[in-house]
């Protein structure tokens, strides 16, 4: 049995030629036997044959045709073929041994290349001709079809390959007359392939028919010069010279030594033969990206699609994402597809303690491995370029340009031939490569959690895995689903054979630690220098925005908002975090919306802790804080006042509030924000920034109490025991989430903070918890929860928790109707108010005061408390404020019988009411009865 494809498409069985049927099931052989012994994808066979617009039924017409070739195999004598389901994948023509002539001619190549190297050139001229003999004509000649077309194409590139090869060893015999009338021929069937132009030159030369020699070549260089716009290359132009001068080098083999001669020096013609295999070891224990595996895949499918250039592919992603390992796996997995070699080049871009690897290195490198002798490389870039371009043509090839910098780095070492494959991995996004060259991106995100069992299972084995299957599944979240980090943890567990998953994420477990843990003592894999790498290339605006988004609440930040961090004009924001998006030391997860993995975060931190003064990362923090805090109250004014409104005094210089022009944009940022201004307000609270923690906390409950409850992450779900426990769970925490679930989760954190024997995150838990059992009316629960709260916080000294939980706890005792116990309770804490120097507290603790001596019948007292808060609210400028004291005021008078009083203070409420918007206007009146 005997398949031919080096010619028109045919099939043997003896002296038999079996016949397939019709063109449909000859093209599913062809493209079987253009891909023998290798699975063919079943979207493959479809697109080839209907050129990408298959009609419905295309899967079923395959595989009808591929049961008819299989009958006709069947029943043939001596079948050495078989056509075999690969799953729902494609299928697989295996052919034996001898029965495809693509094969043996590749197997007759390589044995001539082998008895080239050994010097034998008559055995390696032999074994070329014979190779040379088995075509029949162009490769699967007759048959149409882009893809097959391509595939013949390709075949037929190969044969002048070996044509010219085969010349060569003609020439190192001495035998120049023999190669002149097919190398004339050849020339003419190909004008400006320069390589038999070379060979011409030569052959005619040492026939002593000079003259013709130099026509030829100048014949070549009017072709190039008025087809292309191109000059020969340099060795040509050295050939010509040395023609020219009738130098020796180039003089014929002496007939006794031609066995054992030299390849002629026609450089870099005479390099035919070497085939470079510089593809490194691929991983031993790759896991998951089978998305990005078949986008490679199918690009590489339809690479005759592309024409004119090589067809490029850019892998780019963050430090420790896998770029190389995903390269070389891919690139392995696809080198038989490369028959003329695979080159691969570490670029340095991003490589500690070297400078990127300049291109002109990296083409000499490549020059070398095609076989290029060092002398015939010219010393310019562009010509270098351009030599390498003319080697490449026609030739199979994968190109892997690992670690690359940037585009102008990569742009000298593209090949020019469509039958090229260019492979790029770099941390940067290569856009000028994805624009001006037509380059794939593949970008490669985090390991989702199923990939990373799967790579953690590998490493340490399923029985380890599956025996801890809690703590597996924290150790991939506490390595952010990093490859890197998964594979450094799980050889910490490995050279530690007594260390389970359980210790190991412990050790893990506070992010401050957590890069220090990863440390294993190898600098190729120490997080910190990886990271480093990236970081080292940025310019200095970029850097110190990398290290104060350490200094954000999270989980994501908006430009304006990272304005306000750093205290940057927007437009310079933008830059820096673009900046940081195309290293991918951040990533532009939605729209507008940039975020980076804790990994970073922790890395970011401590680039922070060290360039950057404790003064410097708390001025960062408030202008956050304010950012959030000026802008969730615009939000408030346009979608229902909070039920203390209030004016805010200015925001610290440099803080960019978001612009909000209506109703929808308000409500679409507190849609998006919620997760932040949780964040936000537990970060205020932890941080003492308690007047941000307070406001942001009355607004934010007005605004989510209207919009309806979220929810609630059960108990203990996002607060490990023990460790990372938050403070300031309180009053803003509770009401972002649904109230019965916050009493639980409050309740469950208050537990561990009795535990762990911390006051002031008791403290700050009770404070939450009264916040939230009175929103639900139960005022006495949430009074004693207040109390509870006062006391911690005096004994450990923290005056502003205190004055906020009496302040709070004396409300509540008017709510209960103890109004002398209420009184006593604010007026503590309008001292401690003063003492902090908090004027917009002191007036709602003025305001309560009030409150308390209205309803004990102490009117005047009522009257200067409430004058007091209404004199704080006008210093303020707070015009929703001065409303509701007035309000207080009118009627304490009214109850004292002065109607005029009562009348005058109403009326200029009213004429403030009037100058707000209708917003503010429609929840006071609300609130105050106007």
């Amino acid at each position: 049995m005997e398949f031919r494809v080096l010619g028109a498409l045919e099939a043997w069985s003896g002296q038999t030629r079996l016949a397939f049927g019709g063109p449909r099931e000859r093209k599913v052989l062809a493209l079987l036997l253009l891909e023998a012994n290798r699975t063919v994808s079943l979207s493959h066979l479809v697109n080839a044959l209907w050129d990408d617009a298959p009609p419905a039924t295309a899967e079923k017409q395959i595989r009808n045709a591929v049961s008819r070739l299989r009958s006709v195999l069947a029943a043939a004598p001596g079948q050495t073929g078989d056509i075999s389901a690969v799953g729902d994948a494609g299928y697989r023509m295996t052919v034996g041994e001898g029965a495809l002539d693509a094969a043996e001619f590749d197997r007759e190549v390589a044995e001539a290349e082998d008895a080239r190297a050994e010097g034998d050139f008559v055995r390696g001229a032999e074994l070329l001709r014979t190779a040379l003999g088995r075509w029949r004509g162009p490769a699967l000649a007759g048959m149409s079809g882009r893809v097959i077309e391509a595939g013949a194409a390709a075949w037929d590139e190969r044969r002048l390959a070996v044509q010219e090869a085969y010349t060569e060893h003609q020439l190192a015999l001495g035998r120049h007359a023999e190669v002149i009338a097919p190398l004339s021929a050849l020339v003419a069937a190909h004008p400006l392939r320069e390589k038999p132009v070379s060979q011409l030159m030569l052959a005619l030369h040492r026939s002593g028919r000079q003259s013709e020699a130099l026509a030829a070549y100048h014949g070549l260089r009017g072709r190039l010069s008025d087809e292309m716009g191109l000059d020969v290359p340099p060795q040509l132009h050295r050939l010509h010279q040395q023609i020219l001068t009738n130098d020796p080098a180039v003089a014929a083999p002496e007939v006794g030594a031609a066995a054992n001669a030299p390849a002629a020096p026609s450089a870099p013609a005479a390099t035919a033969a070497r085939v470079p295999r510089q593809l490194p070891a691929a991983a031993r224990h790759f896991t998951g990206r089978r998305r990005q595996i078949k986008m490679l895949d199918e690009l590489l499918d339809r690479s005759a699609e592309f024409g004119g250039t090589a067809v490029i592919s850019a892998i780019d992603g963050t430090a420790g994402i896998g770029k190389s390992t995903l390269a070389v796996h891919w690139a392995r997995q696809n080198a038989e597809r490369f028959p003329d070699g695979q080159l691969h080049v570490n670029l340095r871009g991003f490589a500690p303690g070297t400078r990127p690897m300049a291109a002109c290195e990296a083409i000499r490198g490549f020059l070398d491995a095609l076989g290029v002798p060092a002398e015939d490389v010219p010393q310019e870039l562009e010509a270098q370029s351009a030599l390498y371009r003319t080697v490449l043509a026609g030739r199979r090839v994968l190109v892997v340009l690992d670690n690359a910098r940037d585009t102008e780095q990569v742009r000298p070492l593209l090949p020019g031939t469509p039958t090229c494959v260019v492979l790029v991995t770099s941390r940067s996004q290569l856009a000028g490569l994805i624009a001006a060259e037509g380059a794939t991106p593949v970008t490669l995100d985090l390991l989702s959690p199923g990939e990373s069992l799967e790579l953690l299972s590998r490493r340490l084995g399923p029985e380890r895995t599956a025996a801890e299957p809690a703590a597996t599944a924290a150790l991939i979240e506490l390595c952010a689903r990093l490859p890197l980090a998964l594979s450094i943890a799980a050889a910490r567990a490995i050279v530690t054979p007594r260390l389970s998953i359980a210790d190991l994420v412990s050790a893990l477990h506070d992010v401050r630690d957590r890069l220090d843990t990863l440390d294993i003592g190898d600098a190729t894999t120490d997080l910190r220098a990886v990271f480093s790498w990236s970081y080292e290339h940025l310019s200095r605006s970029s850097a110190r925005m990398f290290r104060l988004l350490s200094v954000h609440p999270g989980p994501d930040i908006t430009v304006r908002a990272a304005a306000s961090l750093t205290g940057m004009p927007v437009p310079e924001a933008r830059r820096a975090l673009h900046d940081l998006t195309r290293a991918h030391l951040v990533m532009e997860h939605t729209l507008g919306r940039f975020t980076f993995h804790d990994l970073l975060r922790a890395y970011a931190g401590e680039l922070a802790l060290e360039h950057d003064s404790e003064e410097e990362r708390r001025t960062s923090l408030r202008r956050a804080l304010d950012h959030y805090l000026h802008t969730a109250h615009a939000a408030a004014r346009l979608l229902s006042p909070a039920p203390v409104p209030s004016t805010l005094g200015a925001p610290e210089s440099g803080t960019e509030p978001e612009l909000l022009a209506d109703q929808r944009q308000a409500a679409r940022w507190m849609a998006a924000e919620e997760q932040v201004l949780m964040a936000a307000v537990t970060m205020a609270d932890v941080n003492g920034f308690d007047v941000h923690s307070d406001r942001l906390g009355w607004i934010l409950m007005g605004i989510f109490d209207r919009r309806g409850p979220s929810p609630a992450a059960p108990p203990g779900s996002s607060v490990p025991r023990l460790t990372g426990v938050h403070r300031g769970l309180g009053t803003s925490y509770a009401w972002l989430v649904d109230y019965p679930a916050a009493l639980d989760h409050l309740e469950h954190c208050a537990g561990i903070y009795r535990e762990l024997d911390d006051s002031t995150g008791l403290a700050h838990t009770y404070f939450g918890l009264s916040s939230v059992l009175e929103h639900r009316g139960r005022y006495q629960e949430a009074l004693e929860r207040a109390q509870e709260a006062a006391e911690l916080f005096s004994v450990v000294g923290h005056r502003a928790g205190e004055a906020r939980a009496r302040n709070a706890a004396g409300w509540l005792l008017a709510q209960t109707g103890d109004h002398a116990e209420s009184l006593a309770q604010c007026q503590q804490a309008l001292a401690l108010y003063q003492e902090l120097g908090e004027e917009p507290m002191q007036g709602v603790a003025w305001d309560n005061i009030g409150t308390a001596h209205l309803h004990l019948g102490q009117r005047g007292r009522a009257l200067d408390a409430y004058r007091a808060s209404h004199a704080l609210a006008v210093a303020r400028g707070d015009l929703p404020e001065q409303v509701i004291t007035l309000c207080h005021l009118s009627d304490t008078h009214h109850a004292a019988g002065d109607e005029d009083a009562a009348g005058e203070s109403r009326r200029e409420a009213l004429t403030i009411l009037d100058a707000l918007g209708p917003a503010e206007t429609t929840a006071l009146r609300e609130v105050t009865g106007l």
